[in-house]
């Protein structure tokens, strides 16, 4: 039985986390080999979470200066790695017991937490990270993230997202905060989710589901979907994948990207759109849009609107 491809990302992230702490250790070595044979993705998986591992910023003063794999390691692999990391544009972090992480417009940030989960923050998002020896808290103020937890039953962690509360121990899941709600995709394990509103109503979301949580309403309006992570989560890889979204809505999500900005004529608005893009390439996805809905392009300062 294959792998789902997002439980395959976190288990390279887990055996790059494992690397780092023994880089010399010979039977974690084969361990990684054996599960790089299993299957060809899982060698992509790894080396793209090499990457991410090497992309570190040296400015930064919580980083942690030890080396990422021996000396024989690094040879073979960290020129690919160095320019698979800048085109990744995302660092690594490592945070202490209580510190804020946050990203700009068209930032994607992945921080790694003392307890050996990680944290990988979209484009303009905020969040506040607390851990103390009882309980892993972390609050998403703004923007999305997505989370792949260390198993610790003695340590519940928590995600709050206004109102709303996510709860794991060994799992991986994304949370995003917008309009007084939160939504909820879970790519691996379960999840226990409610409202402080209404803590005794409550969702056990599992892996390949996917909800959206009212602040004030709670799990009473709540309706249970099959996620699409390929596409909800494409942002971790700097990419949108648009099958069927509506053309207000794509120009919305690429908005999210990008301090220039996309509007589209309400006769446009509900048209639908499919295709994939990189989230950094407003222009390459105005052109591709005008020319599946037969329209025109018009330019307002560096802005770009889309007419009929």
């Amino acid at each position: 039985m294959r792998d789902h491809p997002d439980a395959i990302d976190v288990a390279a992230a887990r055996w790059v986390a494992r690397l780092d702490r023994a880089p010399d250790d010979a039977n974690l070595a084969g361990e990684i080999d054996r599960w790089c044979a299993e299957h060809p993705r899982h060698v992509g998986a790894l080396l793209r979470a090499r990457a991410v591992w090497s992309g570190l910023d040296a400015a930064d003063a919580r980083i942690v200066e030890r080396p990422l794999f021996s000396r024989r390691r690094v040879l073979t692999v960290s020129g690919g790695l160095a320019v698979a990391a800048a085109a990744l544009g995302v660092v690594w972090l490592e945070t202490h017991r209580s510190m804020g992480i946050e990203t700009a417009v068209g930032e994607r940030r992945l921080a790694r937490l003392e307890d050996g989960s990680t944290i990988v923050l979209n484009t303009a998002s905020r969040t506040r990270v607390r851990m103390t020896p009882e309980h892993r808290s972390v609050a998403l103020d703004d923007g999305e993230a997505w989370f792949a937890v260390a198993t610790d039953h003695a340590r519940p962690f928590v995600v709050s997202a206004g109102d709303v509360r996510v709860r794991a121990v060994g799992t991986a899941f994304a949370v995003r905060r917008y309009l007084g709600r939160a939504e909820v995709t879970v790519t691996e394990g379960r999840v226990r989710v409610w409202s402080v509103a209404a803590p005794e109503r409550f969702v056990m979301l599992s892996a390949g589901k996917q909800a959206s949580v009212a602040d004030v309403s709670g799990t009473a309006e709540t309706v249970v979907a099959n996620a699409k992570p390929a596409e909800s989560l494409a942002w971790r890889q700097g990419e949108i994948i648009l099958d069927g979204m509506t053309f207000g809505d794509a120009a919305a999500e690429f908005n999210r990207y990008n301090r220039r900005q996309l509007s589209v004529d309400t006769q446009l608005a509900e048209r639908r759109i499919v295709g994939w893009f990189r989230t950094d390439d407003l222009d390459g996805f105005a052109r591709a849009a005008a020319i599946m809905t037969g329209a025109k392009i018009e330019r307002d300062g560096t802005d770009l609107r889309i007419v009929k």
